[in-house]
């Protein structure tokens, strides 16, 4: 045999001892493997929670919280078995509901994070009782919680449940959530009210008059306006009666930059001195309520900063009905477009819009020669020829269109800016008297009290404000040269 070939052999040989050694190394490996995963397992398993407490909100009648600030919250059902949840000590605030339910399920399914404990022999000196929970339930029953400070690490808290001899640990977000006072409860989102169904709008700010809007329909018609153009419409109440709102105007004058408004920080609950905040007598008060009930009164106070101002709800439509609720801080932003308001960009300013169709005749008087005329509408009895009218004006008949286009002159008289009230403006240098078909009359009377402007109303209204005159002269222009010159 040769030498090459001895040396081939010993190296096959020694190739299948290393192989076999490795077999022999991994199989073994294999099983050790298994054996500490075996002997781990066991250890590192899912433990099941351990379940203080475990009930449902829906068993709940009341629940108190006694800490520092001590405070009651009780649910109320409604017919249809729907619960909220509300503040016993003033019903008036509302609660944030989704918070309160959240606060009922950590608290009465309350699972421990781990047993200190068996039994404590001395509960103080974990500051057991610092702030205790007693939920009160429909049956009778009651389970009480009694929280203890937090652990050295600040993980967790202390906690006992009564009936329970041991002491166990809840995790700091658990503790801190039932250890919320009543102000962290409270609701912040403003009410929703639809703008499309208001019922009702005022804006009061100190020092100028009261800005109110409301339907004067019967419910009847309300709900007809609701059915057939799912939405109402406003009338100026106060200071100018019966001026139509406008609210696309409204929203784009002030209304746009109030969008998106919630209360920011509460600041303090039930003050005793609203003087401290301007809420006394509030710079500004905004109220809403729409036809399905939703509301809000919101009062804004004196600023904070360069850029907030105290705020608190208000409970009413009078300022002087207000309790003391919170007060919140809110950007003043969001009040800047209902500051300063001028009505005239979001009401008509129609002096007398009357519809052509309920007029009789028209009168206009002038002491200056010419300007005085007399017109006859002749509108046609059945409603198949109503479109048509036979205008006689001066004793002369006059073309349909044209007249028509007189019409819209006279009735498009716009009250173009408010002035000081004229308590005694004497006789008028103008009238227009519209008798309508119903044997009501309507009379707008013009007073000169400049080169160009005449100070106009209707008959009975207070007289402070003006329109040009150049519209007037074109009204007595067109009847000149237009319907009398055909």
């Amino acid at each position: 045999m040769s030498k090459a070939t001895k040396q081939l052999i010993t190296l096959g040989i020694a190739l299948v001892l290393i192989g076999g050694l490795a077999a022999v190394y991994f199989v073994l490996g294999a099983e050790q493997n298994q054996e500490e995963i075996a002997a781990v397992e066991p250890a590192t398993a899912v433990a099941q929670p351990l379940r203080l407490v475990d009930r449902t909100e829906n068993d709940l009648e009341r629940v108190t919280f006694a800490n520092a600030n001590s405070f009651t919250i009780e649910a109320e059902e409604d017919a249809i078995g729907q619960v909220t949840w509300i503040y016993v000590n003033n019903r008036d605030i509302e609660l944030d509901q989704s918070q309160v339910r959240s606060m009922m399920r950590d608290i009465f399914l309350l699972n421990a994070a781990d047993t200190v404990l068996e039994v404590v022999d001395n509960p103080e000196e974990f500051s057991i009782g610092q702030t205790v929970i007693t939920g009160y339930f429909r049956d009778g029953s009651q389970e009480v919680i009694r929280l203890g400070s937090l652990t050295p690490d600040h993980r967790n808290f202390y906690v006992m449940v009564d009936g329970d001899p041991a002491l166990y640990l809840i995790t700091a977000v658990i503790g801190n959530r039932l250890s919320q006072q009543i102000s962290d409860l409270i609701a912040r989102e403003l009410p929703f009210v639809d703008t499309m169904q208001l019922t009702y709008l005022a804006v009061q700010e100190r020092g100028r008059p009261l800005l109110e809007f409301a339907w004067i329909g019967s419910e009847a018609e309300l709900q007809a306006s609701l059915q057939q153009f799912g939405a109402t419409g406003l009338t100026m109440t106060t200071p100018y009666p019966g001026r139509d709102m406008h609210f696309v105007a409204f929203s784009y004058h002030a209304y746009e930059d109030f969008e998106g408004f919630n209360p920011g920080e509460l600041i303090e609950m039930f003050p005793q001195d609203l003087g401290r905040f301007g809420l006394d007598d509030p710079l500004l008060q905004f109220i809403m309520e729409d036809a399905g009930g939703g509301a809000f009164h919101l009062m804004f106070g004196n600023n904070h900063d360069d850029t907030h101002v105290y705020m608190m709800y208000g409970s009413g439509r009078l300022a002087d009905n207000i309790e003391h609720s919170s007060v919140f801080l809110a950007e003043r932003r969001f009040i800047e477009g209902l500051l300063g308001l001028n009505p005239f960009n979001f009401i008509d300013r129609f002096v007398a819009l009357m519809n052509i169709a309920e007029v009789d005749r028209i009168v206009i008087q002038s002491d200056t020669r010419g300007r005085h005329h007399e017109m006859i509408i002749n509108n046609y009895e059945d409603e198949a020829s109503r479109a048509q009218i036979a205008p006689i004006v001066d004793g002369q008949e006059v073309d349909d269109r044209a007249f028509r286009n007189f019409y819209q002159i006279v009735i498009g008289i716009t009250y173009d800016q408010e002035i000081e009230l004229i308590e005694e403006p004497g006789a008028p240098d103008i009238l227009i008297t519209y008798h309508l078909l119903n044997g009501e009359s309507i009379v707008v009377e013009f007073f000169a009290i400049d080169a160009n402007f005449y100070a106009v109303r209707q008959q009975g209204h207070p007289l402070q404000f003006v329109t040009g005159r150049l519209v007037v002269d074109m009204m007595f222009n067109t009847i000149s040269q237009t319907l009398l010159a055909s």
